[in-house]
């Protein structure tokens, strides 16, 4: 990563609307220019952020963060939200549902993901490495 190659987190804090996403997609965009998954990790973030303003209490009215660590070799991703009482998880691709289809990207994309917390704030992480 060009721009970023430090672990030194940089974090940003959004309104909970879906026009935050596209804000999303620039911060991440801008630290991970020159990363050769760069597109995927702008991606991925923007599914986070979509889930945390469609899922959780920080689509109502409230905010959520963007963290983003990265080095020359991995980075990670995590978007705070203001928590949810239903955890996130991967629908499989036969669902009528949409829910969950941007975490089945997340599992595809990242070399790890997970989440933390519940109903009073949450943590939805991904990271990719590349050589």
């Amino acid at each position: 990563m060009s721009n970023v190659a430090t672990t030194i987190p940089q974090v940003r804090i959004f309104g909970g609307s879906p026009e935050e996403v596209r804000s999303v997609r620039d911060f991440v965009g801008r630290l991970a220019d020159g990363c050769p998954v760069a597109d995927d990790i702008v991606l991925l973030a923007s599914e986070l952020a979509t889930n945390a303003v469609v899922h959780t209490a920080s689509g109502r009215d409230g905010t959520f963060s963007v963290v983003v660590r990265a080095d020359d070799t991995w980075a990670r991703v995590e978007v705070h939200d203001l928590g949810s009482d239903i955890a996130p998880a991967v629908r499989l691709a036969a669902s009528p549902e949409e829910s969950g289809a941007g975490l089945g990207l997340v599992e595809m994309l990242a070399d790890r993901w997970g989440f933390y917390g519940g109903p009073s704030g949450r943590v939805v992480w991904f990271e990719m490495g590349w050589r």
